[in-house]
């Protein structure tokens, strides 16, 4: 922050600009050097990273990297001060495969590429959020950063002039080039086809990440670049030694059992307990890790946030409402308890004994899929406010289901997202949640339209949450829940987004804007797995329903098996499933869709004009 209030724009080293060695203190042993970085000094000179042949693909999907996303923009939080003073990456481990540098006084004055032994997927994963930055940048009219480049390119000898700071192998480095690093290559489409498993998920995770910032402000950008680059930081670890680097790997990654949040508190918990009631409470406590398993820690984050200490780390939180409880029993019976039951309710989408239990079950399937938990909180405590009270379960479900996914439906990130429900939690306090009228849970008549509009073409928008859009009119269509896994699945378009210039697609679809707003439609889209949306690509519509159903392994989604029997696919059959669909979205989730009416024209205008523009 400067004195006069305003958020002060970070200073990124110039490229090729040494780190001052003064800044860090250096622990070294033989052939290691070890220092905490911030981002941008990891992606400055002298670090240049490989990743070898040794190591696997880009396996990331959404859940990770969105979490990671989500994880940061709640450190930034909606303030001129963020909400965390900083966040830890977690240990990088590199090999300077060169050798021969002195890294005893610090990182070298020249360049070194380094393989990378640990820390592969986060790397990566960093380089994708900084280009998808960099790129929505230079379409707010920021213009090129040349420091922000820097980080991501660096100058070299070749024909180009530069390479990239990250590079990956085989392929999948010329993917990350084309469609990430490079400049404005974030908005650049793979030629249809087959996709392999690494790029497929470099752009997956890529498309999410646009997703989730484009709607952020160009201050909010800047807000979050910052924050990325100076306050998220790593622990460096360099050895010239492979076969060294490999024994620490086995160190970082095998020996050891870490010490979690979970352990440091119920130490305090119990350590407070006279101990002639220490071994009943021990008892009830050792019942909720059993059930929770590994979700333990998430969950004591979950319950700092639901008492009201959001803003506080999760151990100083949860110390907090311990003593607000009147003390470690009262807080282990009154709160720990009930609560834990409830999210093993919410995290294992599972409840019995009622007749409302296979609906309530339904409902936290349908959240579990968003991914993201800003959700979870409210959803645990209604749900240990009414424990014994399956209907008012259900009731509040059905009212919060559509609500979290109208926010996606708009579009929003996740920082807003964490900040509507925080409403939804001050409401369930003062009994207002359930309030037609005052309830946080309705929308507004701007965000009905919003919502409404957004849905005509969701998938250019917001390609993840189309698909649970697509699951969730499936299980309305085929009648029941069909218990489809969202990563099995992919949105095919059965009007092909880059058809041939000749052919029966340009017969069926002749005015060029009509099929290029028809192929973004819901009426269009069709679920299927990964493998015959390659195959299926830009192939006739009969040759595509061939690759659909014949030899179709299992049963085919309901909303993919209704247009077997078609014989033709014209726009009119596009606009009349589109609108069909749309009806039973706004049954299923109370959306308003005469608020539309008489602007579809518009809408479609403006996104005709958008078109032309882009």
């Amino acid at each position: 922050m400067r004195r006069d209030g305003c958020y002060a724009p970070c200073r990124i080293a110039a490229p090729g600009e040494p780190i001052p060695p003064q800044q860090h203190q250096y622990q070294m042993f033989p052939d290691l050097f070890t220092a905490p970085l911030r981002i941008a000094e990891l992606f400055s000179d002298p670090f240049r990273f490989a990743v070898p042949s040794y190591q696997r693909r880009y396996s990331w999907t959404v859940k990770e990297a969105g979490q990671l996303l989500d994880d940061i923009l709640l450190a930034v939080g909606e303030d001129d001060e963020p909400v965390a003073p900083d966040y830890f990456l977690g240990a990088i481990l590199l090999t300077d495969a060169g050798g021969h540098a002195d890294w005893r006084h610090g990182p070298p004055r020249s360049a070194r590429t380094l393989d990378i032994v640990d820390g592969q997927q986060r790397m990566i994963t960093l380089a994708i959020l900084l280009a998808v930055l960099r790129d929505l940048a230079g379409e707010d009219g920021a213009g090129g950063d040349p420091a922000l480049d820097g980080l991501i390119t660096v100058a070299s000898s070749s024909d180009s002039g530069w390479i990239h700071r990250l590079r990956l192998r085989g392929s999948d480095d010329a993917f990350l080039a084309e469609h990430v690093l490079n400049p404005n290559a974030c908005r650049s489409r793979p030629v249809a086809g087959g996709i392999e498993s690494g790029a497929a998920a470099i752009l997956e995770v890529r498309e999410h990440f646009l997703s989730e910032l484009e709607p952020l402000t160009a201050a909010d950008r800047t807000r979050l670049l910052d924050y990325v680059l100076q306050r998220c930081h790593a622990v460096v670890i360099v050895t010239n030694d492979i076969d060294h680097g490999h024994r620490m790997f086995s160190v970082l990654n095998d020996r050891g059992r870490p010490l979690a949040r979970k352990d440091i508190i119920k130490a305090e918990v119990l350590g407070g307990i006279p101990p002639d009631r220490t071994e009943p409470i021990l008892s009830r406590w050792g019942e909720a890790e059993r059930r929770l398993g590994g979700d333990f820690d998430a969950f004591l984050s979950h319950l700092r946030v639901i008492e009201g200490k959001a803003r506080l780390p999760i151990i100083a939180g949860v110390r907090a409402v311990r003593a607000e409880a009147g003390g470690s029993e009262p807080f282990v019976s009154n709160v720990l308890l009930p609560l834990a039951e409830a999210f093993d309710t919410v995290s294992r989408a599972h409840h019995e004994g009622a007749p409302q239990s296979a609906e309530i079950s339904r409902r936290l399937g349908y959240l579990g899929w968003l991914g993201s938990s800003e959700w979870v909180p409210a959803v645990i405590k209604w749900l240990s406010l009414y424990r014994r009270d399956a209907a008012q379960m259900l009731r509040f479900l059905e009212i919060v289901e559509p609500f979290a996914y109208a926010l996606r439906l708009l579009c929003i990130g996740a920082g807003k997202r964490a900040t509507r429900f925080s409403g939804v939690l001050a409401a369930i306090g003062d009994g207002s949640v359930l309030d037609a009228e005052r309830s946080p849970c309705v929308l507004m008549p701007d965000e009905q339209r919003h919502v409404t509009y957004n849905l005509r073409n969701l998938h250019e928008r917001h390609p993840q949450t189309c698909k649970l859009v697509l699951l969730r009119l499936n299980d309305e269509l085929a009648g029941s829940q069909q218990r489809l896994d969202p990563a099995d699945w992919t949105v095919e378009h059965v009007l092909p987004q880059s058809p041939g210039r000749n052919g029966q697609w340009r017969e069926w679809f002749p005015d060029n804007e009509e099929r290029e707003l028809l192929t973004q439609s819901l009426g269009n889209l069709v679920l299927v797995l990964r493998s015959q949306n390659d195959k299926a690509s830009n192939q006739d519509f009969a040759r595509k329903k061939a690759i659909y159903f014949r030899n179709a392994p299992g049963e085919m989604p309901a909303v993919t098996r209704e247009i077997e029997a078609a014989e033709t696919w014209t726009p009119d059959q596009v606009r009349a499933r589109e609108e069909r669909f749309l009806q039973i979205l706004a049954r299923i989730w109370r959306l308003d869709l005469s608020a539309m009416q008489g602007r579809d024209s518009d809408a479609r205008t403006i996104t005709r004009r958008r078109r032309r523009a882009g």
